[in-house]
C-alpha cells in the first residue's frame, strides 16, 4: 500500500507538474510572510526589551512617580533602604539634554555609583573601579560607543549640556564599554545631575534589588499598599508587558494578513486537489473496485496534499528568514509602523516557532485538500467508472442562497461584539466568514446569472461558455475561490486605508492651524528664545506654547501623553477636533480633555469626574469632552495652561506653534532659522508637517501593499491553473464540438469567454466582500485594535481600475487555457471515449 501510494504521488506530480508547483509556492508565500513577520516582531521586541533592560538593569521591582514631572522623594528611599527584605536600592535620575549646539536630544541617566553595579552593571563607565568612581564623582560623565561616534566627541573634551534655561559644563571623563550599538547617552552621578537639573528633592526612580528568598510579588503587594496614591510600583513583567502592548495589535493585524495569505494558497490547493480529483474519478473508481477501501483513497488524496505542503513549509520558512532579513534593513524592526524607531535588529531564528509555522503550511495544504477527498469519497463506484467525476452530487446544495446567507447573519453579529484582551478577535472571525460567504455564493450567482444569459441570441461559442459555467457551478466556485479572497483582501484594504487617510488627512487641517511650529526635541526651551520671540522686532503676531508630559494610569500600559496646552478652557472647541459635544466645567474645578483612546482604554466619557495622579497628589478633573487623535495611541489627556498652573505646577514649553505678521511668512521663517540652530531647536511650517506624516503614514502600511500584491498573485494563478486543468477535465466535451465543426479559433474563444466569465465573478464578489471587508476594518478593527474612528470612504476609481487590471490578468491566464484547449488531439480523445 505505502508503494502504490508513493507511485500516484509520484504520477501525480509528473502529470501535474505546473499545477502542483504553483501549489507548492502558494505554500510557501503564505508561511514566508507569515513567519518574516513573526520574526521581525519576534526579533525586535527581545531587542527593544534587551535595550530597555541595559539601561534599567534587571531589578526585581521599580519605584516611580506617576506624573513624569513628578519625582520618588528622597526620604522614602532612606525608608526602603532600610526595609530588611531589600538588599539594595539604586536611586536613578533620567532627563533628556542636548549637548553643546546640537539638536540631537540626548539620555542623561544619574546614577549612585556605589549601588548601581548590583543593578544596572551595563551603565558603569569605563577603567579600573577606584579611578572611574573617583572621575564620575568629580562630575564626569560617560557617553556611549554611538554617542561618541554621532557627535565626534573623545575623552577628555569639554561639553555643556542644556536643559531648558540650566546649562552644565562638564568633562566628558570616558566612554560606556556595556552600551549597545544604537543607545545614544550619558551618565554622570547622581548627585550632579540633580544639582543642575532636578529634581531638588527627590530622584526619578528607586530600583530595587531584594534579598535572596524573599517572595518579590507577596512584597511588591505589601509595598504596593503603603506607597502614596502618586507612585506606583512595577516589576520587569509589568515593563515587558508594556513593551508587548505597545505593537501588539499591529502585530496582530499583521500576521492576520499573513494568514488570510496563507488562506489563498490553501484555496489553491483546493483548486488543484478538487480538479485533480475530477480528473482521476474514474482511476480511483477502478481502484475502489479492486479493493482499495474509501478510507485508503481519502488517505491518498490527503497524503498528496501533504507532499505539496510539507516542501511548501519548508520552502517558506527558508523565504521567510530572508524577508525578515530585507525588511528589517529597509523598514526597521516595527516594519514601519513607527514603535521601535531606528530599531534593525539582528534575526534570530528559534526552533519551536519554525516548527510552528511548518505545521501551519501542511494544515492549510491539508485543510485545502479535505472536502476534495470527502468529495471522492461520496462518488458512486459505478458511475465514476463508467462517466467520471459527478459533479452534481457535489455541487447541488451549494446552489442554494441559504448558506451565503446564514454567514452573513453571523459575521454581523461577530462584528458587533466587544473586544477580547483589548483585540477584535471577533471583528477577525467576522473576516473570515465574510470570504468563506463569498465563495459559497459564487456557484449560486454563477447558476442563475450565467443561465439566464444562455437563454439571449448569442453567438454558438459564447452561448456555449455560458452554459458550461452555469451548469458547472462548482468547477466555476474553485477558479474563482481565489480570486475572490484575494481581491476581496485589496479592496478591504484600500479601502480602509483610503479611510484612514483621508481622515488623517482632515485631521491634519484642524490640528495644524499656525504657519509654523517650532520643537525643542523633548526639552524644555529656553527663556532667552521665549523673549526673543516677544521682543518688538519679532516678525511673529502670534505664539502659543504647549508643554509634555505622562501619566501612568496602568503598570502594564504604555504612558497616557499629558498635553500642556495655551488653550481657553471656555471655548476648547476652537483648538481641538472634538468628536461630540462639549460638556461645560464648573468654574472652579480642572477641566481636561481625553483622546478617544483614552476614552475606551480606561472607560471614560464626557462628562465624568475622575482623580488622575497630578503633581505628586490625585487630583480631581472634569473630563469636557473626547477629542480625536491618530498621533498618539495609547491615550493622551489635553489640560489648559491655566488650570495647569493653578494646581501648582511648573509650566515649561517645549513645542510653539508661531504665526507670523500679515504678509512676512518667508521674513519670519529666515529670521527664526538662526535662532533655533542657536539653541539646538527645530523649525518646520504646516505643509513639511503633513508631507511628512503622510509619508509616515504610507509608509506604515508599506507590509500591507506587499502582502496585498502577493495575494492577488496567488489568486490569479489559482485562476490559470484551475482554467488549464478544467481544459483536460473537459476534453471530451471540447473534442465533440470540434467534430461537430468548432474550429480552433472558436474553441479557444469559448474557453477564454469562461475565464473571463468566471473572473468577472470572482471580482464582483470579491469587491462585495472587500467592501463589507473594508468596514469591518474600519468600524471594528481600527476601533477596537487601534481606538481610532474614521468614516468608510471606498475609493472606487482606484477599486475598479483595480478591477480592470485583474480582469486584463485573468484574460491572460484564460488564453493559456485557451491554448491548452487547442492542443488537444481531439481525434484521440473521440477514438478512446468509444
Amino acid at each position: 500500500m505505502n508503494t502504490l501510494a508513493a507511485w500516484l504521488i509520484a504520477a501525480q506530480f509528473a502529470r501535474r507538474r505546473t499545477t502542483s508547483l504553483l501549489s507548492l509556492l502558494a505554500i510557501a508565500l503564505g508561511v514566508a510572510l507569515g513567519y518574516a513577520i513573526h520574526l521581525i516582531n519576534d526579533t525586535a521586541l527581545a531587542d527593544f526589551r534587551q535595550a530597555m533592560r541595559s539601561v534599567q538593569g534587571e531589578p526585581d521591582a521599580i519605584v516611580a512617580p506617576r506624573d513624569t514631572t513628578g519625582s520618588v522623594e528622597l526620604a522614602l528611599v532612606e525608608e526602603l533602604t532600610r526595609d530588611p527584605a531589600v538588599l539594595v536600592v539604586a536611586p536613578v535620575i533620567e532627563v533628556r539634554v542636548r549637548v553643546d549646539q546640537h539638536a540631537l536630544p540626548v539620555r542623561l541617566i544619574g546614577l549612585d555609583v556605589f549601588s548601581a553595579p548590583a543593578v544596572m552593571p551595563a551603565l558603569l563607565p569605563e577603567g579600573r573601579e577606584a579611578q572611574a568612581s573617583r572621575a564620575i564623582l568629580d562630575g564626569g560623565v560617560y557617553a556611549s560607543t554611538a554617542l561618541l561616534a554621532k557627535l565626534a566627541l573623545a575623552p577628555g573634551d569639554h561639553l555643556s549640556l542644556w536643559r531648558g534655561n540650566s546649562r552644565w559644563p562638564a568633562i566628558l571623563a570616558g566612554q560606556l564599554p556595556g552600551s549597545r550599538p544604537g543607545d545614544l547617552l550619558l551618565v554622570a552621578d547622581i548627585a550632579w545631575v540633580q544639582a543642575h537639573f532636578g529634581p531638588p528633592a527627590g530622584v526619578g526612580e528607586a530600583r530595587i534589588r531584594l534579598a535572596p528568598g524573599v517572595d518579590a510579588t507577596r512584597w511588591r503587594q505589601a509595598l504596593a499598599e503603603r506607597l502614596p496614591s502618586d507612585l506606583l510600583i512595577r516589576s520587569d513583567d509589568d515593563d515587558s508587558a508594556r513593551v508587548s502592548n505597545l505593537s501588539r495589535a499591529y502585530r496582530v493585524n499583521l500576521n492576520v494578513l499573513a494568514l488570510v495569505a496563507l488562506l489563498t494558497g490553501a484555496f489553491l490547493v483546493f483548486a488543484n486537489q478538487l480538479t485533480a480529483v475530477a480528473q482521476r474519478a474514474s482511476q480511483f473508481a477502478l481502484l475502489g473496485v479492486l479493493g482499495l477501501s474509501p478510507r485508503r483513497l481519502m488517505l491518498q488524496i490527503l497524503g498528496e496534499a501533504l507532499a505539496i505542503g510539507l516542501p511548501g513549509a519548508l520552502l517558506g520558512l527558508a523565504l521567510g528568514y530572508a524577508l525578515a532579513t530585507a525588511f528589517t534593513q529597509t523598514l526597521g524592526g516595527d516594519l514601519g509602523g513607527g514603535y521601535f524607531s531606528g530599531s534593525a535588529p539582528t534575526i534570530i531564528a528559534r526552533p519551536l516557532p519554525a516548527l510552528g509555522f511548518l505545521a501551519l503550511g501542511c494544515a492549510a495544504s491539508l485543510a485545502g485538500a479535505a472536502y476534495p477527498a470527502w468529495l471522492n469519497r461520496q462518488q458512486d463506484l459505478a458511475q465514476a467508472l463508467k462517466s467520471g467525476f459527478a459533479e452534481e452530487t457535489a455541487s447541488s446544495s451549494a446552489r442554494h442562497l441559504w448558506l451565503p446567507t446564514v454567514l452573513g447573519v453571523l459575521a454581523y453579529g461577530l462584528a458587533q461584539l466587544p473586544p477580547v484582551g483589548d483585540l477584535p478577535l471577533a471583528g477577525y472571525a467576522s473576516i473570515a466568514i465574510l470570504l468563506v460567504m463569498g465563495i459559497t455564493a459564487a456557484p449560486w450567482l454563477t447558476q442563475r446569472v450565467f443561465a439566464a444569459g444562455a437563454e439571449l441570441p448569442l453567438a454558438a461559442h459564447q452561448r456555449i461558455a455560458l452554459q458550461n459555467v452555469a451548469q458547472a457551478p462548482l468547477l466555476a466556485q474553485v477558479a474563482a475561490s481565489g480570486l475572490i479572497v484575494s481581491f476581496a483582501l485589496t479592496i478591504s484594504m484600500v479601502t480602509m486605508v483610503s479611510s484612514f487617510r483621508l481622515a488623517v488627512d482632515r485631521w491634519l487641517d484642524e490640528v495644524l492651524p499656525a504657519p509654523l511650529y517650532l520643537r525643542g526635541k523633548a526639552t524644555p526651551l529656553p527663556d532667552e528664545l521665549l523673549a526673543a520671540l516677544r521682543q518688538p522686532d519679532s516678525p511673529f503676531a502670534r505664539l502659543e506654547q504647549t508643554m509634555h508630559a505622562a501619566l501612568a494610569l496602568d503598570v502594564q500600559r504604555p504612558n497616557v501623553a499629558l498635553i500642556v496646552r495655551e488653550i481657553d478652557r471656555d471655548q476648547p472647541e476652537a483648538r481641538l477636533p472634538f468628536t461630540g459635544a462639549v460638556s461645560q466645567a464648573p468654574p472652579t474645578q480642572p477641566v481636561v480633555w481625553i483622546s478617544e483612546a483614552t476614552q475606551e482604554l480606561y472607560r471614560l466619557h464626557s462628562g465624568q469626574r475622575v482623580r488622575l495622579p497630578l503633581l505628586g497628589r490625585e487630583v480631581e478633573v472634569f473630563i469636557g469632552g473626547v477629542w480625536r487623535d491618530y498621533v498618539r495611541q495609547f491615550g493622551a489627556i489635553v489640560i489648559s495652561r491655566s488650570d495647569y498652573e493653578r494646581l501648582g505646577g511648573r509650566f515649561a514649553a517645549s513645542d510653539l506653534a508661531l504665526w507670523p505678521q500679515a504678509g512676512h511668512s518667508a521674513t519670519a521663517a529666515a529670521w527664526l532659522a538662526p535662532l533655533a540652530a542657536r539653541f539646538g531647536c527645530e523649525v518646520a511650517d504646516a505643509g513639511e508637517i503633513r508631507q511628512l506624516s503622510l509619508s509616515i503614514f504610507d509608509q506604515s502600511f508599506a507590509v500591507t501593499h506587499a502582502l496585498e500584491a502577493a495575494a492577488m498573485l496567488i489568486g490569479l494563478f489559482g485562476l490559470a491553473v484551475t482554467l488549464a486543468a478544467n481544459v483536460w477535465l473537459r476534453a471530451r466535451e471540447l473534442a465533440t464540438l470540434g467534430a461537430l465543426g468548432f474550429d480552433h479559433h472558436m474553441l479557444s474563444q469559448a474557453v477564454i469567454l469562461e475565464g473571463v466569465l468566471i473572473a468577472l465573478v470572482g471580482l464582483l464578489i470579491g469587491l462585495a466582500c472587500g467592501i463589507a471587508i473594508g468596514a469591518v476594518l474600519t468600524y471594528v478593527i481600527n476601533p477596537q485594535a487601534f481606538h481610532w474612528r474614521m468614516t468608510l470612504s471606498v475609493p472606487w476609481s482606484s477599486a475598479l481600475a483595480g478591477a480592470a487590471l485583474t480582469l486584463a490578468a485573468a484574460t491572460v491566464a484564460s488564453c493559456y487555457a485557451a491554448r491548452q484547449a487547442t492542443r488537444l488531439p481531439l481525434a484521440q480523445i473521440l477514438a478512446d471515449a468509444q
